[in-house]
């Protein structure tokens, strides 16, 4: 990814606009699951209702297992949207989670620089202290 990408996505996470983004990501993938399933695989859910159930449990990584693919070609597709959503879920949690380490960096940065101005006044302070002494 470019320079020019990274502050732009650094900017979405930041701000919070990326999330919407990756809600509509896990929808679609739900969406996609659910309808591949059972356009190649025809049988392994009574119904389409079924298959979104079993899509949106896989999709969020809860998987009751009350629905799940009854033939080998299903369970083939179950694979790839189980890898999907554990990416889609991790990539989430990672930058709602640097969405926070940012933030408090900026707050800390800010932090940091008073407690260098007080240690460098105590410094000063430190060194008027020993030139006093030492002129006893």
């Amino acid at each position: 990814m470019t320079e020019k990408g990274l502050t732009r996505l650094n900017r979405a996470v930041t701000s919070g606009r990326i999330i919407p983004y990756l809600v509509a990501l896990m929808f679609l993938i739900m969406g996609a699951g659910a309808l591949v399933v059972e356009v190649l695989s025809p049988n392994s859910f009574q119904s389409l209702g079924d298959a979104l159930w079993w899509s949106a449990t896989t999709v969020t990584t809860i998987g009751y297992g009350d629905v799940v693919p009854a033939t080998s070609g299903g369970r083939v597709i179950a694979v790839f949207v189980m890898f999907a959503s554990v990416a889609t879920v991790s990539f989430t949690t990672a930058v709602v989670t640097a969405t926070f380490v940012a933030y408090n960096q900026r707050r800390l940065g800010q932090d940091a620089v008073r407690h260098q101005e007080v240690l460098d006044a105590l410094e000063r302070i430190e060194r008027r202290l020993e030139a006093l002494e030492s002129r006893r």
